[in-house]
């Protein structure tokens, strides 16, 4: 059990800029415009509270979505909830990423759209690391729960340079008493259910910014 959650304790250890959302802020945010209209149903929130929707490009592809983003931020579509005990996992196939940035999944969204936005993320970075994430409301910086930063993780795929594309499968397990967070079918972390990590509400996807991504098979068992 203490080996389990021994990665909650990483919250303590985490540092000053990877609190506020790591080294994203040191690469100026690309340009990009939408085109054509947003996948049915799905909405999205930018970090950047004066970005606009059409700052990024989010489309349908074939069976699944494509993200060219511009600013950071989160997509769902409001009709994907879930409570209990479930697993929620997708395939990102990475097209272009920054070495330090990120992509993912989040769950137990509620108030998405207004001041009290709250939701937990798992997201892997290109460079082969991961992290986990709570956000309590709009105004405040996201609160680290565990990660790996420092030494890639050796089952999640990294992108061969800066710029370079991977493809990972990710998944979130959970729980009555734990959320685990698996990368490739293979488990890379768990924390304690409950606390910082909510359960119930809203789930989606998150795009860190400057990434172009197909996301495919987003789906809750």
């Amino acid at each position: 059990m203490k080996k389990m959650f021994a990665l909650f304790a990483l919250a303590a250890l985490t540092s000053t800029a990877h609190a506020q959302g790591g080294m994203a802020g040191m690469d100026m945010t690309k340009k990009v415009t939408q085109v054509g209209p947003h996948p049915d149903g799905w909405e999205l929130r930018l970090d950047d509270a004066k970005a606009a929707p059409t700052d990024v490009n989010f489309t349908t592809m074939g069976p699944g979505m494509h993200v060219e983003a511009g600013p950071a931020g989160i997509y769902w579509n409001p009709t994907n909830t879930a409570s209990g005990t479930y697993t929620i996992s997708a395939t990102f196939g990475v097209r272009s990423t920054p070495l330090h940035d990120a992509v993912g999944l989040f769950w137990g969204g509620n108030d998405l759209t207004g001041d009290k936005e709250s939701y937990a993320y798992f997201l892997v970075y290109g460079d082969g690391t991961f992290i986990v994430k709570h956000r309590a409301n709009s105004t405040t910086t996201h609160t680290v729960v565990a990660q790996m930063k420092g030494s890639p993780n050796a089952a999640i795929k990294a992108a061969p340079a800066n710029g370079g594309s991977a493809s990972n499968k990710l998944a979130i397990k959970v729980g009555a008493d734990s959320v685990r967070f698996l990368v490739n079918d293979t488990q890379v972390a768990a924390v304690a259910n409950g606390g910082m990590m909510p359960s119930g509400g809203i789930y989606g996807v998150r795009v860190n910014h400057n990434i172009s991504v197909h996301i495919a098979g987003l789906s809750k068992q």
